[in-house]
């Protein structure tokens, strides 16, 4: 039998000084990302009631620590911070104009099974945006993402982009009964692609449709596999989530980030609360996913309120073998630029932001006509405003003095680099 007083519970850990010393390090590059791209930061309680997750559809559900408070009130820790940070928004921002930008990074509680290899106590830092519908905060949070893993100084990773209506459509396309299609889609959360394909082998459907859902772990790639599922699926839901994702696509190629996604026609959202696009980061090294996330715009149903929101998570911990030579220390920031575009600038707006926040710059995108976002940064404290006309001009605008200029982007860019 074990002296238990000389051994930490099964899940959970002790930090030496050295140990934790650089797992803040890494905690501080990431936060230095998420409030250069305008969020600010928020704390939940590490207690909730129950009600906060169970009511959510979230299959996590059977993972939590669970107590029953003096009052007969049930409380679980905390295993996932997008529900309390919903409900944060849902309360305390009930009047507040959107978007919402929070962070975090926390501590999360979650009792997995012995031997899996998983912590029961781990660290997320992650971002929700809030109140921004569709393709715009899509790829806000999607740039936030890779930026975060390339400030962190990991260049050999990939996020796994896919959509939550994409195999919702191509199995009712199929014909696929709603029995069968929970069990196909959880034997691909179980990644046992044998029971997928004995499964669909036993259905009377089209034989490239059958082929196509047989194999859907090679469906991983470029704008390709776009094509291909476009030529084999016919159906609106389909055709609509290849379409969106093929804007994902378009925009992030926009700004130089492509080599950093692939699309995932597999993936299958493993908390029912999500929608819309669904996210996983994988590197060399590590064994499970480093960064997760997607869109959840139903959530807030839950909470007496409706509004769009899209987020993800970093896991500090699984970060930590992969970037175990970096210390790294930061100043915190805020904001101060907001970024404003036309349509005909987008795609040189966002890709001026990346390498204006590489260089230092806390910058703040605004969603828009150039009269609101004046309006926006006046109300919000910005120093600074910078307009993309087009492709080739920006205007600066100094708010505090009321000044307005208009230069090359290569005046801007080549400013930042003496």
């Amino acid at each position: 039998m074990i002296n238990k007083r000389l051994h930490t519970p099964e899940g959970v850990k002790d930090f030496k000084p050295e140990e934790y010393a650089y797992k803040k390090g890494i905690e501080k590059v990431t936060e230095t990302t998420f409030i250069s791209n305008g969020y600010k930061r928020v704390n939940t309680p590490t207690l909730e009631f129950a009600e906060v997750f169970t009511e959510v559809g979230s299959d996590v559900g059977l993972e939590r620590y669970k107590f029953l408070s003096r009052e007969g009130d049930i409380l679980v820790m905390r295993s996932d911070m997008t529900p309390a940070i919903c409900r944060l928004a849902a309360t305390a921002y009930s009047d507040e104009a959107l978007p919402l930008r929070f962070y975090y990074i926390e501590n999360m509680f979650r009792y997995n099974e012995k031997n899996q290899g998983k912590q029961r106590e781990f660290t997320q830092g992650g971002i929700e945006l809030i109140g921004e519908a569709g393709i715009n905060g899509d790829c806000e949070v999607l740039i936030c993402a890779v930026s975060s893993l390339l400030n962190l100084g990991l260049k050999d990773f990939k996020i796994d982009i896919g959509h939550a209506e994409f195999l919702e459509g191509a199995l009712e396309e199929a014909g696929v009964s709603d029995s069968e299609a929970v069990k196909i889609k959880a034997a691909i959360i179980d990644k046992n692609y044998v029971k997928v394909s004995e499964i669909i082998e036993r259905l009377d459907i089209k034989s490239e449709i059958k082929e196509f859902l047989c194999n859907l772990p090679l469906y991983l790639g470029g704008s390709e596999v776009l094509s291909k599922a476009k030529e084999i699926f016919k159906s609106n839901k389909a055709l609509k989530a290849l379409e969106y994702m093929r804007k994902i696509c378009n925009c992030l190629k926009g700004c130089g980030l492509e080599r950093y996604v692939c699309f995932d026609l597999g993936i299958v959202p493993q908390l029912e609360y999500y929608m819309g696009i669904i996210f996983r980061g994988y590197a060399i090294g590590s064994g499970y996913s480093i960064l997760s996330g997607g869109r959840y715009d139903r959530l807030s149903l839950s909470f007496e309120r409706s509004f769009s929101a899209v987020g993800f998570a970093l896991k500090i911990d699984e970060l930590i073998p992969l970037l175990e030579a970096k210390r790294v220390k930061v100043k915190k920031k805020k904001a101060d630029t907001l970024l404003l575009y036309s349509s005909e600038g987008k795609n040189a707006a966002l890709s001026a932001g990346i390498k204006l926040r590489k260089d230092g710059m806390n910058i703040e995108n605004f969603y828009g006509e150039i009269d609101d976002g004046l309006k926006y940064a006046e109300e919000r404290g910005f120093g600074g405003v910078i307009y993309f006309i087009d492709g080739e001009s920006v205007k600066l605008y100094n708010v505090n003095e009321g000044e307005e200029v208009v230069v090359k982007i290569s005046e801007l860019l080549g400013a930042e680099d003496k």
